[in-house]
């Protein structure tokens, strides 16, 4: 019985780990609103992360990658 248990367990936590969306490439994603460079350039990087991901409804990666990309 603790087999089968163990087995459902993996198979579950495999079925959601595939089930993840892919983030998006950041080419796809619209560029940071004036607010976010501004942010950016100040070198609030967590703040600028909110700031896109409430502006564009993006996820927390892809937000991150596009702000990422623009800090540089």
């Amino acid at each position: 019985m603790e087999a089968i248990l163990a087995i459902s367990v993996i198979v579950l936590t495999l079925v959601v780990i595939i089930k993840q969306p892919r983030p998006r490439p950041t080419s796809d994603l619209p560029d940071p609103s004036n607010d976010v460079q501004r942010l950016i350039r100040q070198g609030k990087k967590v703040a600028a992360i909110r700031a896109y991901r409430k502006q564009t409804g993006a996820t927390l990666l892809e937000a991150s990658n596009v702000v990422g990309q623009h800090a540089v």
